[in-house]
């Protein structure tokens, strides 16, 4: 991965550049700390065809059961961890 990436070029590999705009506008205080997770996850996972598919069931999921949906956009990366662990545990 680049090291002087736009945010744009970020959520490109991820396959979620549609989703930019709310996702920079997702926290209420203005913080962008949950901006990071994207670069990780753009650097740990890369271009898959997973992601944005993962991606899209868990923004839609939250319009229909979160209380303040938008706020789905600062927590991707617990989200996918809880994910990754829950399918862990159903092999087991």
């Amino acid at each position: 991965m680049k090291k002087d990436m736009t945010f744009k070029e970020i959520l490109t590999i991820l396959g979620i550049e549609k989703y930019e705009k709310r996702i920079l506008s997702s926290n209420s205080h203005g913080e962008l700390f949950h901006l990071l997770q994207y670069a990780e996850l753009a650097e740990k996972v890369g271009k898959t065809d997973w992601f944005p598919k993962w991606f899209s069931i868990v923004v839609k999921e939250a319009e229909v059961t979160w209380k303040r949906p938008e706020s789905v956009f600062q927590h991707i990366k617990r989200i996918l961890i809880e994910d990754i662990k829950n399918k862990i545990d159903e092999k087991r």
